[in-house]
């Protein structure tokens, strides 16, 4: 019996959103996952194009942990910035890479159902995934890209968190999920990088204050998933993505206490996936 390749969930944002050399070694080290035959689903932020483009229009930009705070005029800017120019740019240059690839939001199919986080405004926590959307793109040969936003109450569309909409999926799929950051690493209180952060130590680190900031959201995103059926969950910056195979690989594998053992790549490749 032959298995199913094992789903990838990428999560990109930052200088890898723009046009230039990081754009391309994104779409570089998807083709090599596509074209391996790994289902692959690529989830993206956009934040700094938000924010400067919030500013531009006179709005405040605040944050609370991590997240954005959106009120009703924020949203349509969160929703222009991702669901429009961000995603048609990631999209575009995947076509151009050669793969055939769809623009989607979490709203999507009703893809991403949240929880509203009212101190947050239009900020919503994944609560629910109907993965069906996904799967149906991928049968059909496309990689879908998608814009994190979600279906809140009374059809109204929610900003969400981009590395939590990312482990949703992720755990929806049982697919293994790396989340794109500006580090090579998540870092211990002495800036050293982990290697292997197990689930059950990221509140010390985040009590401790050694990660804080976006890193506390990723570690969030990367628990959650984990619990939710997530393969595996690896965090680190391109460099490490692209780096070759082997536990020594840059980059931090979160793992839960049944995968302490384990030592997959971030390299994209085939491996087993459940029943």
């Amino acid at each position: 019996m032959i298995e199913a390749p094992v789903p990838w969930v990428l999560k990109v944002g930052g200088r890898e959103l723009l046009p230039g050399a990081g754009l391309g070694r994104v779409v570089r080290a998807v083709s090599v996952a596509v074209r391996a035959g790994r289902p692959t689903v690529l989830v993206h932020g956009g934040g700094e194009e938000i924010s400067a483009r919030a500013r531009a229009l006179g709005l405040p930009v605040q944050s609370v942990d991590g997240q954005r705070v959106t009120d009703s005029a924020m949203l349509e800017v969160v929703t222009e910035v991702l669901a429009g120019r961000v995603n048609l740019r990631l999209v575009d240059a995947l076509q151009r890479g050669g793969l055939p690839a769809v623009g989607i939001s979490g709203v999507s199919g009703r893809l991403l159902t949240v929880r509203p986080v009212p101190a947050l405004g239009y900020v919503g926590e994944p609560a629910a995934v109907r993965p069906r959307v996904l799967r149906t793109l991928l049968a059909a040969g496309q990689t879908p890209v998608v814009a994190p936003l979600g279906s809140g109450p009374n059809g109204v569309a929610y900003n969400v968190n981009a590395d939590r909409a990312a482990g949703a999926l992720a755990a929806a799929l049982s697919a293994e999920l790396s989340l794109l950051t500006d580090v090579p690493a998540v870092l211990d209180g002495r800036g050293h990088p982990i290697a292997r952060l197990r689930r059950s130590e990221i509140e010390r680190l985040v009590g401790s204050g050694a990660a804080h900031g976006g890193m506390v959201v990723k570690l969030r995103a990367a628990e959650a998933s984990l619990s939710g059926g997530a393969r595996s969950v690896w965090i680190g910056d391109l460099d490490g993505l692209a780096a070759p195979g082997g536990p020594k690989a840059p980059g931090t594998w979160v793992v839960g206490r049944r995968r302490a053992t384990e030592a997959r790549t971030p390299t994209p490749r085939l491996g087993a996936a459940r029943p």
